[in-house]
């Protein structure tokens, strides 16, 4: 057993000091997991046939992987490298590996004022985007206030309870708006628990311009990031000014959750498991970190979705369901090794 892990572990900084391989890796993983999830459910369409599915109108299969498998396909790895990018976000500004827009409440907070803009507004339908961004970014700012005390430290044990607490609040708002509004009910069960079901191009274009905006932002500020890992007398010692770099952080984490949970729901844990998994592989450097985490997050979400589809066929399960079963392990042996 000692011989396999001194192995897996010179393998791993192998690919550490080989940043094109885990990169390269990471890639192909997110192909295969393409192919996979395109080509698999009550039709299965083999990975040639589906290339001319998609561009040959005539093909037999061209509606199931055009308008049905396609637009799923692009918003459910669009939602992946969202919550990523996201997770590694909220890593930086707190410090702590622990966080992660679901388990702190982030992904809560967006739910919560997409929901009620739904039941309260459904004629601004539209707007949900931008609501849900401004309910994650309070939610946000809600955590800061909550576990930074007279500029000391963030400890793991207080800024998770801190989430747990405001995540809570939130899924009960929730459930009970749930309750009053009844005849919605099924469509808000989905969304609390997070479910790729039923999406098409126009939940895709919603997406993808805050992601896309996000994702780039993120990734230009790769070195103030780096920065922003070290301690706040040395990064400030560094000229940066911290408490703005830690809202722009946060506000950009913001609007990936709140991107990904307006179409998708509460999709959970992809934003823990994902960017300490490519940590292993790829080091702290964000640079590097942010591109591999939104490659590692859309494919976790991509085959997570596949077994959710497939799995006890023709039932569907929630995607969310799935993350949770890796996501709560991870999180447990996480708060295991944080915690004394």
């Amino acid at each position: 057993m000692k011989r396999w892990v001194a192995r897996l572990r010179i393998q791993l900084q192998r690919l550490r000091d080989h940043p094109r391989w885990s990169a390269s890796l990471l890639l192909a993983l997110l192909v295969v997991s393409f192919f996979v999830s395109v080509g698999s459910g009550a039709v299965e369409v083999g990975p040639l046939d589906i290339p001319r599915a998609l561009l040959q109108e005539e093909h037999p299969d061209h509606t199931v992987v055009a308008d049905v498998r396609m637009p799923r396909v692009a918003a459910g790895a669009a939602v992946g490298a969202a919550l990523a990018v996201a997770g590694v976000l909220l890593q930086t500004v707190v410090r702590n590996p622990l966080a992660d827009p679901g388990i702190l409440g982030v992904s809560a907070g967006a739910g919560l004022a997409a929901v009620a803009t739904l039941i309260f507004a459904p004629d601004r339908a539209a707007w949900v985007p931008f609501f849900a961004f401004l309910g994650a970014l309070t939610t946000v700012g809600l955590l800061l206030a909550l576990s930074w005390s007279r500029g000391a430290t963030l400890s793991a044990l207080r800024l998770v309870l801190s989430g747990v607490a405001v995540q809570a609040i939130f899924i009960a708002a929730m459930a009970l708006l749930t309750f009053a509004f009844a005849e919605r009910a099924p469509a808000f069960a989905a969304f609390l628990v997070g479910s790729l079901n039923g999406l098409g191009w126009q939940d895709f274009a919603l997406l993808a311009p805050p992601t896309l905006i996000g994702l780039a932002a993120a990734q230009a500020a790769a070195r103030p990031l780096d920065v922003m890992l070290l301690d706040d007398a040395t990064a400030g010692g560094l000229g940066m000014s911290v408490k703005p770099a830690r809202l722009a952080a946060s506000s950009l984490s913001a609007l990936l959750a709140a991107a990904a949970v307006s179409v998708a729901g509460l999709v959970g844990f992809v934003g823990l498991v994902v960017p300490n998994a490519v940590r292993v592989i790829s080091g702290p450097e964000h640079s590097r970190l942010l591109v591999r985490a939104a490659l590692g997050g859309a494919s976790l979400v991509l085959l997570a979705d596949t077994v959710a589809r497939t799995l006890i066929a023709p039932l569907e399960l929630p995607v969310g369901a799935i993350l949770a079963l890796i996501g709560g392990p991870t999180f447990l042996g996480i708060l295991w090794k944080k915690l004394p």
